[in-house]
């Protein structure tokens, strides 16, 4: 039997360090009082899956850079596939990040997507379709996201009361946009608008409890 000199408890099975602390343990490690089963590692982990997708965004980068130095470089339109490639990749990771947190995925995503074609449309000479469309869009898809998956899950509000907020506090940003008079295309923002401002309607009235623990927890009010 395991035992640790500094916790002073014995442990069970066959530990390299202590539990509790982490220090070096002295005795015979016996196998067989193994408290909990040996788990099968995965055979892909998410540091494989991140680089294996790094390497095709390299090598589809890498193919067009080379063949558009074949073809002339009077128009680089192999820049754009780097660009592109870089964002799929970062959105890919994000994804693949919290892929076990469906509510936090999503709402990571309802910040990156939107920031990313935000600098697609100014690096392509701004024409406003990322806070006209994208923006309001992704808002919409994630808010009603969100709920479909808390609702088929039977998730308790406490679990993604935090991605549902900040979804909703980005929601009303085309609202912003709307009075300032940036928004050429009002349909999509007016809906994103009222989608977020029901939602946070019905979450004052109906969970406010849970709310307000969970802004608490998050400012450390």
């Amino acid at each position: 039997m395991q035992r640790c000199p500094s916790c002073r408890v014995t442990v069970a099975g066959h530990k390299t360090c202590c539990p509790l602390c982490g220090g070096q343990l002295s005795g015979t490690p016996e196998p067989d009082t193994e408290v909990f089963p040996a788990l099968e590692k995965p055979r892909f982990t998410t540091g494989f899956v991140l680089r294996l997708l790094a390497l095709i965004a390299i090598a589809v980068s890498v193919i067009c850079v080379l063949v558009n130095i074949a073809t002339g470089w009077h128009v680089l339109w192999s820049l754009f596939v780097v660009a592109g490639a870089a964002c799929v990749w970062i959105a890919a990771a994000v994804g693949v990040a919290y892929r076990r947190d469906m509510a936090q995925n999503i709402g990571w995503q309802v910040v990156l997507i939107p920031t990313l074609s935000v600098l697609w449309d100014w690096w392509t000479g701004w024409r406003g379709w990322s806070i006209d469309y994208v923006l309001p869009c992704v808002c919409v898809v994630g808010i009603l996201g969100m709920l479909l998956i808390a609702v088929l899950c039977k998730t308790p509000l406490r679990l993604f009361a935090g991605p549902l907020i900040s979804a909703c506090a980005i929601g009303l940003l085309p609202l912003v946009l709307v009075a300032c008079g940036c928004i050429r295309v009002l349909l999509p923002s007016l809906l994103c608008a009222g989608l977020a401002l029901l939602s946070i309607a019905a979450l004052v009235l109906f969970q406010w409890q849970t709310i307000k623990a969970e802004l608490q927890r998050r400012f450390h009010l």
